[in-house]
């Protein structure tokens, strides 16, 4: 999947939906989209894991981050930026858009039939991949925005 902007797209459509149709707070939609992005985090400490393998003479890696314990400890960093009042609501919307990060990543082609161990925290178990489509294609890409543009266009107009 080309990450980021898939998942990005996918967030605000269904964020954008929400917060059209109901009395979801319009201004949480770009933090559910940050949310989204947060399981990614780990791709760019892969630096950080060689320099500490590297520098201590240990395996190191970040890749906690994209679990669900990874997206709640992230969620909640990100919610400690945001004033007291809102910061329940913006940790909900960022684990929201976290989780739907992890759905869609669960999609993915994966050689042993089997997801990454997403439920770390609590357990060690793979789920199922769903075997969807390859993370190097480029059709989820054009879907997202197949999807995106009708939300903005409905929201913008309506």
């Amino acid at each position: 999947m080309p990450d980021l902007l898939t998942h990005v797209l996918l967030a605000y459509a269904a964020a954008g939906l929400l917060a059209w149709r109901t009395r979801f707070p319009e201004r949480y939609v770009p933090v559910v989209c940050v949310g989204a992005t947060m399981p990614d985090a780990m791709k760019a400490a892969v630096v950080a894991d060689v320099a500490i393998g590297s520098v201590f003479g240990v395996p190191y890696s970040f890749w906690g981050l994209h679990t669900l314990g990874g997206v709640v400890a992230l969620g909640g960093l990100g919610a400690l930026t945001i004033r007291s009042a809102d910061r329940r609501a913006a940790l909900g919307a960022l684990v929201a858009g976290g989780i739907g990060h992890l759905v869609l990543d669960l999609l993915v082609i994966r050689v042993d039939g089997l997801g990454p161990p997403y439920l770390f925290p609590l357990t060690g178990w793979l789920p199922p991949a769903g075997n969807l489509y390859a993370s190097s294609d480029l059709w989820p890409v054009a879907v997202a925005l197949a999807v995106a543009v009708p939300v903005w266009i409905a929201r913008e107009v309506w």
